[in-house]
């Protein structure tokens, strides 16, 4: 059942005023017009949804709509009050009768008659759809002790949903059976930690209901968490120029490579150094206030280590383990 909203507080607030013994004169002008009754109509049956809509009653004042509801005969009881005129009631059960009439309640507190009772049986017709944006990012940095490869995907909007099953394979053009279920998660993320360095996965995700009924795959997505970056030069010990030349050795799958250059282990960032596809790069300093770049300064130690992408725009994949130097 769906938690009450905010507005059955504002209801409240309103039979407050309504019994607080006001004035005489300040409620008789609006005694003889209560709200009238709303005509109320079932606009839409789904898998676990029942979609309700009505007329709004003429009324000087704000008025709240109080939805009641029903179940197999049951005495009715509110399960929401809103300010607009439609209402969707979901997670409900199959094949159940739901009955709702709807009740206007002016600013004064005062209820105006009851709108027509509809009902409806939310079936379990239709499959999920099959979910979208698909993404699949792979992750390989030693320092943070992380392997994986990272879901996510646009959530699913079925009033039955349950949640998504992810299905993986090395084959690119698979299609998602029981033995590459590798999941069911509720939410539209999930981490793969069962992963090998340099395998490229290929990932499926469907949506399943409350009935079991699954949808059909999504678009597939794929990455690979690439090998750690092997630095050539400089490195520990060596002296490097301030204009230094960096170099590591290729890492297979890697699109584009990024040189990052610091003052500290952690933290300090001076370079600015555009991705490359190139196994060597000259170190260009960060823009500082102005047009002066920032410049290694001789005799500094500084540290260096190399960003690997599968992905364009140099999305962090694998991350190389960290050297320094000296300038001279």
């Amino acid at each position: 059942m769906n938690a009450p909203h905010y507005t059955v507080f504002a209801l409240i607030g309103f039979l407050l005023c309504a019994c607080s013994g006001g004035n005489e004169s300040t409620i008789g002008p609006k005694e003889a017009s209560l709200p009238e009754a709303s005509v109320l109509r079932v606009s839409q049956i789904g898998d676990g949804e029942i979609r309700l809509s009505w007329q709004a009653v003429a009324d000087e004042g704000d008025v709240v709509y109080v939805v009641y509801r029903s179940v197999q005969g049951s005495e009715a009881v509110v399960v929401d009050s809103t300010f607009r005129t439609q209402y969707g009631d979901r997670e409900l059960a199959y094949e159940a009768e739901y009955a709702y009439y709807v009740i206007a309640v002016d600013d004064l507190g005062r209820e105006g008659p009851r709108s027509n009772s509809v009902s409806g049986q939310p079936f379990n017709n239709l499959a999920p759809l099959a979910p979208t944006e698909l993404r699949a990012v792979g992750h390989n940095i030693s320092l943070l002790d992380q392997l994986e490869i990272a879901l996510d995907w646009a959530a699913n909007g079925e009033a039955d949903l349950v949640g998504y099953r992810v299905y993986r394979s090395v084959d690119a053009s698979f299609t998602p059976t029981s033995d590459l279920l590798i999941a069911e998660v509720e939410t539209p993320r999930y981490i793969d930690l069962a992963i090998e360095v340099g395998t490229m996965y290929y990932y499926q995700v469907t949506a399943f209901d409350r009935g079991n009924k699954e949808s059909a795959g999504s678009v597939g997505a794929s990455d690979l968490a690439l090998p750690l970056p092997e630095l050539v030069e400089p490195i520990t010990g060596q002296l490097a120029s301030a204009k230094t030349v960096f170099s590591w050795r290729p890492v297979a799958g890697a699109l584009s490579y990024r040189v990052i250059v610091t003052t500290s282990p952690t933290s300090g960032e001076v370079s600015d150094m555009e991705l490359t596809a190139d196994t060597t790069a000259v170190f260009n300093g960060r823009t500082l206030l102005g047009s002066a770049q920032e410049t290694l300064v001789s005799g500094e130690i500084y540290y260096w280590k190399i960003i690997a992408s599968t992905r364009d725009g140099g999305v962090e994949n694998s991350v190389s383990a960290i050297e320094d130097f000296k300038v001279r």
